[in-house]
């Protein structure tokens, strides 16, 4: 009876030397891996306070571990600018985020901010700041009342992003860097100053691609003159290509 009572009071302490030490052990780590500090690069969009008030936006995230797997182990929500955000340690309280920002493919102008779009039309960015690179795309019709931002912006025409994509992936190609880039009823304009292209809607690498030594001539032979270049029909097999000099 005596060896059954020290066998459950060594049980009993050996139990409560382990509870002890899970509390010393968890104490530790809420004290231990608490977020102090943040680094965050990769961003440009974004402002390094947006992110790291993303990054906190739940109760348990005061805890770098906790940081750390779920966004590394899960699939969280992320601001709809962002493609990816990977999440390391520096030190326990240290937490460095690196950010892949979505590219975008165009903005336009919305109640006073600039609303940039992505590639598949979604918008993902309302801001007052305008990002180099991004091209204002004019005539993009739209339901502004209906404007979500991390939705599909409301178009009519689908369609149009796909070819606004594809424009501004040929211009980059080309390195042509058109003053805006502009839609109508299906069809893709781009302006060179005072000069308009119609580029049509469709085939718009084999149209770009003459589009530099053409704008040359141009210069050349018609300098400061307002017109337009007609590329619409354009093909290789095409013998020459129309200007006509605004009246």
């Amino acid at each position: 009876m005596k060896k059954k009572k020290r066998r459950k009071r060594k049980i009993w302490r050996m139990f409560m030397t382990a509870a002890a030490a899970l509390v010393i052990l968890a104490m530790a780590v809420l004290l231990l891996f608490r977020a102090r500090s943040f680094e965050v690069e990769g961003n440009s969009y974004y402002g390094e306070n947006t992110i790291t008030t993303w990054i906190q936006n739940d109760r348990f995230s005061f805890n770098t571990l906790y940081i750390l797997a779920k966004y590394n182990l899960t699939n969280p929500e992320l601001p709809s600018g962002v493609e990816s955000m990977s999440v390391s340690l520096k030190n326990p309280w240290t937490v460095h985020i690196t950010v892949t920002e979505k590219e975008m493919a165009g903005y336009v102008n919305y109640n006073d901010y600039y609303l940039y779009f992505d590639r598949s039309g979604t918008a993902v960015l309302r801001s007052k700041k305008l990002i180099e690179g991004v091209p204002y795309i004019e005539g993009l019709n739209f339901d502004a009342a209906k404007v979500e931002v991390g939705k599909a912006l409301p178009v009519e025409d689908d369609g149009i992003f796909e070819k606004i994509v594809e424009v501004s992936e040929n211009l980059k190609k080309y390195n042509l860097t058109p003053d805006r880039i502009a839609c109508a009823d299906g069809d893709i304009q781009i302006y060179f100053g005072v000069v308009e292209v119609l580029l049509g809607s469709g085939n718009y690498e084999e149209k770009l691609e003459q589009a530099e030594a053409v704008l040359a001539k141009l210069a050349e032979l018609y300098p400061d003159t307002a017109g337009t270049l007609h590329l619409e029909n354009y093909t290789r097999d095409s013998e020459s290509i129309r200007f006509v000099p605004s009246q």
